[in-house]
Order: structure tokens, then C-alpha cells, then sequence
């Protein structure tokens, strides 16, 4: 079995996160939804903190870019930086090698920042937020389905979202971008929970937390956060179109819209105040994704399509099961209102996605809890299927205890895991030798370069070591062999240089005695 392949401790949080599953299903058959909900809470916090110990070390690409960047924002909020002091010239064009750091919307690493400022400069303190992140979002599903639909389709909608492999991924930083992906699905989950508790309550508490969560998805991943108002328009006619027409009719979202700008605009001003070249620089690279490929990133019409069985599960099945599951969500909501906001953000979200010229696996996994919720509507209506033929109070029990365990341990796909995460030969994750090899190498820098300022020159290991090296102590680095130039710079800011020794080094280094040879 796959579990062979961990530590007693490594598999210890798994093990407990399997034991809140059960729990939380056995509570829910004896209607204690609360003690249920509870026990899906910590489901979650157990499997996050199962899958993010697996890797000793910050992931290639994003995460370690996103771990540096906090890491200096812990000593500065509000100067985003990569590099802690620019000792050589840089480019504030690209942002794996500038200075001020904007390529992101702060929010989430401010998160990160925190983590680190309490538990210190480790992988773990950078993915914690990120594991509370989808404890709470699973929550908030809950919430959605139950009002939307029912409390059973709640429940297991977020049992599912709490078990999703791609979540569990993004938690390591596997997929790009990582916790920034997370961050940004937990706050438009929120927001869209904060509508259905609105039409569900109808309190002002509630425009209030819309607005509030709203903002916070614009300062995680841009102008997409505001999703929420373009599918709120669209119920405003649900019953008629002439209500379109009436001004009252808009106070509320107005409201909350009022309130997201309240939260996002500021630091727009503010880094256009103290960053004007930086910031200007991202407000058009953000505006580039939707007309061009970006670094590559690119795809044919299909990309997010074909993306769907990446994300909720192996074979070519899925997006079936998830439009059956769809239409039996869609087609038994409580109200149509529902009805619309559900199936327009869907509808939205891919159709805005497929005509952007960039294209990453997560742009259009903000939905997810939908398609869980989705998911979840399938398999209540195969189990109330089942339950209503055999009208035996055990087997009843049991189906509905076998089926979900296992749903949830298929979309927790622990051969997946095993094979990104565990030392085994030609393992998917091709960087994972070389992560191993330069964490030994960082652990052995104290001892080498002691207390003394240094500024670290390599090309070995793996692709921008230079970062993690960054991250895990405090000397500055760069992943390049420098010039007789850029070595005069170093010295000239009083720095000593150490270059890693690759056996093809220059002369001009060779025979410099002032360069420590690693």
C-alpha cells in the first residue's frame, strides 16, 4: 500500500485526518451536524499538515519566489522585496531578478509574513496559512450547499473539497501559483459565502463581510475578486426583468461594492506613490495576460477543459460526472437566484479563462466548491437512490459510509502523492534530487561562511538555488558566475563573495584569494 512509503511520523497526520473523516461522517448519520462540521474542520487541518511536511523544502518555481518576498516583508510590510539589499544592479522588468517585489497583491504574503515572523524561516511557516486557509473554506462549503441545495449535500461537498488532491497539492507548493491559488480561492469562497448568508438572512452584516472578502480577493489575484457583483446583477430580474430598473433594487450591492473598494484601492495608491515604475510595470503586465502568452504559458481553447481532470481526478469520465452532478445541483436549488449565481460564476469563470491568452491550471479553479458541491449533489442522489430501494436501516449506514470513504480517498490520490512526494525512481516531481542536494548544501553554509557579509555566487543544484538560499539564511545570493565587474561591486559595498565551485570556474575567480571557493 502507498502508506508504506512515509515515516511513522510522516503519516501520523494522515492517519488522524482519516479518523475526522469517519468521525465526521458518523456524527452527521447521527444528525449532530455541528460536532460533524467540526470533525471535517480538523479532517482538514490533518491532511494539510500531512501532505505539507512531505517536502523539506521551498518548491520550484513560485512558492520559493513567494517565501522569499514574505520573508523580508516580515521586516518591511510595506516594501515588497526579493532581494533584502539590491548589492548588484538589477531589472525591474523581471520579476525573478528585480528589487521592489510587485508582481503579486500583497495579501497573501503578509499572510505568509506573519507565519514566518511567529514560527521562523521555515517551509512549514510558509504553507501553515494556506492549511487554515482550507480548513475554514471548508466550512463556508458547507455552509453553500446547505443553503443552496440541502445540509447533506453541504456536508459532503465539503468532505470532498477537503480531501481534493490538487488543494492538497497547492498546499506544497506543487502547482503553480501555489498559496496565492489558495488564498484566492478561500476569500471569493467567503465572498460568495457572505451572498447566500445575505440572501439567506438578509443582514447587513453580511453586505459588510461581501464587501470585506471581496477586497481581500483583489489584493490576492487582481480584478477577478469582483465575480461576485457581475453574477449578483444578473439575480436582480430573477422574477422580472422590470426590476432591472429600479434603482433600490442596487443599494445593497452597492453597499458592498462601496466597501471593496474601501479595502483594495489603497495600496493601489500607495504603491503608485512610493513604486511608480514598479507598479506601473504590473498594472500592464497583469492587463499583457489577457492578450498574450505570457512566459509561455499558453493553450488552445481546450486547456481549461482538459484541466478539469487534473484538478478533480484522473479520466476522461470527469467532466461528465461533474455536468450530471451540475445539473442535478442546478436543477434542485432552493431558489433560482441560486440557481443563477452558481451557474453564471461556472459559466463566467471558463468563458472569461478560455478567450485570456495565458493560461495557468488554476485560473479557473476558483470555482471548485461548486464543482464539489456539484459532485456531492450526484452522490446524494445515488445514495438517496440506493437507501429508498433496500430498506435496511444497517446497510443504509453502511452505503453511505462505504460510498463517501470512498470518494474521499480517490480524490485524495495517494499514488499521486507518493509519486511527487517520496524518493522513488522516476518520480514525477524530476526536481526532487536536487531540492534534497541543495537543502544539505544550506545546512552546511553557517559553518562555512559564519556570521560574516556575504554575497553567494552559483549555478549548481538546480534551477534559481539562489532563492532558497535566500530564504533559509540571511546571506544574499545570485545564480550566475559574476564578472570581474559585479565582484568589484560586492567588495566595493564591503561584502565578502564565495562562489560555488562548479570545476569550470574562471581564472579571474580561481586565482582571487579574496574568493571563498564553496
Amino acid at each position: 500500500m502507498e502508506i508504506t512509503y512515509f515515516s511513522a511520523a510522516g503519516i501520523f497526520p494522515f492517519f488522524m485526518g482519516m479518523f475526522f473523516l469517519i468521525l465526521s461522517i458518523f456524527f452527521f448519520l447521527k444528525n449532530k451536524q455541528k460536532t460533524a462540521l467540526y470533525a471535517v474542520f480538523f479532517c482538514s487541518l490533518s491532511m494539510g499538515f500531512f501532505i505539507a511536511n512531505l517536502d523539506p523544502f521551498l518548491s520550484i518555481w513560485d512558492e520559493q519566489f513567494h517565501a522569499l518576498v514574505a520573508k523580508n516583508i516580515a521586516e518591511t510590510p510595506f516594501m515588497p522585496r526579493l532581494y533584502p539589499t539590491p548589492v548588484l544592479e538589477y531589472d525591474y522588468l523581471n520579476w525573478t531578478h528585480n528589487y521592489i517585489w510587485l508582481h503579486k497583491q500583497p495579501l497573501f504574503l503578509w499572510q505568509m509574513a506573519l507565519s514566518i515572523k511567529i514560527f521562523g524561516a521555515t517551509e512549514l511557516a510558509v504553507r501553515i496559512p494556506s492549511i487554515l486557509m482550507v480548513a475554514f473554506a471548508s466550512v463556508m462549503v458547507y455552509r453553500i450547499g446547505k443553503i443552496a441545495h440541502s445540509e447533506r449535500v453541504g456536508f459532503y461537498g465539503a468532505l470532498f473539497f477537503t480531501c481534493l488532491n490538487y488543494t492538497l497539492e497547492l498546499i506544497t507548493g506543487e502547482h503553480t501559483t501555489d498559496h496565492n491559488d489558495i488564498a484566492f480561492l478561500f476569500y471569493m469562497t467567503a465572498t460568495f459565502w457572505a451572498w447566500f448568508e445575505y440572501q439567506n438572512k438578509k443582514s447587513n452584516y453580511w453586505l459588510l463581510l461581501i464587501g470585506l472578502f471581496s477586497g481581500c480577493a483583489i489584493l490576492v489575484k487582481w480584478l477577478v475578486g469582483l465575480l461576485i457583483y457581475g453574477v449578483w446583477f444578473l439575480t436582480i430580474g430573477e422574477k422580472n426583468w422590470k426590476e432591472f430598473l429600479k434603482i433600490r433594487n442596487y443599494y445593497p450591492l452597492l453597499i458592498a461594492f462601496g466597501i471593496t473598494l474601501c479595502v483594495f484601492l489603497p495600496w493601489q495608491f500607495f504603491i503608485l506613490s512610493a513604486y511608480p515604475k514598479e507598479a506601473a510595470h504590473e498594472f500592464s503586465y497583469n492587463t499583457l495576460h489577457f492578450y498574450q502568452p505570457v512566459e509561455g504559458h499558453g493553450g488552445d481553447w481546450m486547456f481549461h477543459f482538459d484541466a478539469i481532470k487534473e484538478i478533480y481526478g484522473a479520466g476522461t469520465l470527469v467532466p461528465f460526472v461533474l455536468l450530471i452532478g451540475l445539473f442535478f445541483l442546478i436543477k434542485d436549488a432552493r431558489e433560482k437566484k441560486y440557481r443563477i449565481v452558481i451557474l453564471a460564476s461556472i459559466v463566467v469563470i471558463y468563458a472569461f479563462f478560455t478567450i485570456a491568452a495565458t493560461k495557468m491550471m488554476s485560473f479557473c479553479y476558483v470555482v471548485a466548491p461548486f464543482a464539489l458541491l456539484a459532485i456531492a449533489a450526484l452522490t446524494d442522489k445515488i445514495i438517496h437512490w440506493v437507501v429508498t430501494k433496500i430498506r435496511y436501516r444497517w446497510f443504509n449506514y453502511s452505503f453511505t459510509c462505504g460510498i463517501i470513504l470512498i470518494f474521499c480517498y480517490s480524490l485524495i490520490n495517494m499514488p499521486r502523492i507518493v509519486e511527487r512526494h517520496v524518493e522513488l525512481k522516476g518520480a514525477a516531481n524530476a526536481y526532487r534530487a536536487g531540492d534534497l542536494e541543495l537543502m544539505a548544501f544550506i545546512k552546511k553554509l553557517p559553518a562555512q561562511l559564519k556570521d560574516q557579509k556575504y554575497v553567494i555566487f552559483t549555478t549548481e543544484h538546480r534551477l534559481k538555488s539562489n532563492i532558497p538560499i535566500m530564504f533559509y539564511t540571511d546571506y544574499i545570493a545570485y545564480d550566475f558566475i559574476p564578472t570581474p565587474e559585479q565582484l568589484e561591486q560586492a567588495w566595493e559595498k564591503s561584502y565578502d563573495v564565495a562562489v560555488v565551485d562548479n570545476g569550470e570556474l574562471p581564472d579571474y575567480i580561481c586565482d582571487d584569494a579574496r574568493i571563498l571557493k564553496l
